[in-house]
């Protein structure tokens, strides 16, 4: 087994990483996704921005020639944020209007879809062409190349671990579906631990035969109160969450817990072929487990 810790990143692949999350978010919206849908993720994203904002104005971090930059950063995340709460205002505009939205059937295991078309190319609104979606090669490099934004949105109170026991497989998945998944399972443990923990995450791979295809197996643990038995179901529906809507004078987002992160989580694997399940640990806490099966090259 080998255990990941923390680690820095080297620039180009943290740049190339925030610049293919950005394309996918400003391009046009997936077939079957709600304007909900993509404010959450971009609100998850600019939350990130702002975290790197505190990390970049800790004394010693920049010279103090360059420490302007966090804060000119923090002026396009205050932006960011101002734009993502006008996209839940259309959100909340469009509802009140009778507009529906896609919802979750309410069943624990997502149903199966098309493998994702490694040959489509997303347009933004300004008709630029972006780069062609590529899918996973190596599974376990995507999830280890995530672990230092995962911990930006654990915290300092909450440390967080990647165990790995193989996984370097191909999947149908693109590594920013991946992001979005990871985000929003770690983004509910570190929010149901305010006072600090731990999450961890253990990625395993899975032979039946020499005949039948592989599997993966991933697992995000922590070690916080867990989840009501009676909802290990229900925290898959859209709209199912145990936070309340909080007053935009506070600081916080407008609406910002609307229970759509593991719907969403669920609809993204559900299209990789893959599936997800809540339970909880012996020793207490709360366990997402994902499966999916390696694509054939």
């Amino acid at each position: 087994m080998q255990q990941i810790g923390i680690s820095v990143e080297s620039n180009r692949t943290e740049r190339k990483r925030v610049e293919a999350v950005v394309e996918t978010l400003a391009g046009t919206r997936c077939k079957g996704e709600t304007l909900a849908e993509v404010a959450h993720d971009a609100r998850n994203m600019v939350t990130a921005l702002g975290l790197y904002c505190d990390l970049l104005e800790e004394p010693g971090v920049l010279y103090t020639e360059f420490v302007h930059y966090g804060s000119e950063l923090r002026l396009v995340a205050a932006a960011s944020r101002r734009l993502v709460e006008k996209l839940t205002a259309l959100d909340n505009s469009n509802a009140t209007a009778g507009d529906s939205s896609n919802s979750s059937n309410g069943i624990l295991w997502g149903p199966l879809k098309a493998p994702v078309n490694a040959s489509v190319r997303i347009a933004n609104r300004t008709g630029m062409e972006l780069q062609p979606v590529r899918l996973i090669e190596s599974f376990a490099a995507e999830l280890m190349a995530n672990r230092n934004l995962l911990a930006s949105f654990a915290g300092t109170s909450i440390s967080l671990l990647v165990d790995v026991e193989g996984g370097a497989l191909p999947v149908e998945m693109t590594g920013e579906d991946l992001t979005r998944v990871l985000v929003n399972l770690v983004k509910n443990a570190a929010e149901s631990m305010p006072c600090g923990g731990r999450i961890t995450l253990g990625l395993h791979e899975f032979h039946a035969s020499a005949d039948a295809a592989a599997w993966l197996v991933l697992t995000v643990e922590d070690n916080g109160p867990g989840i009501p038995r009676a909802n290990l179901k229900q925290v898959f529906e859209a709209g199912y969450t145990t936070h309340l809507t909080e007053n935009t004078n506070t600081g916080k987002w407008p609406g910002a817990h609307r229970g759509l992160g593991l719907s969403i989580t669920r609809s993204i694997l559900a299209a990789a072929r893959g599936r997800i399940r809540a339970a909880n640990r012996d020793s207490g806490g709360g366990r997402f487990i994902i499966e999916l099966p390696v694509r054939t090259r």
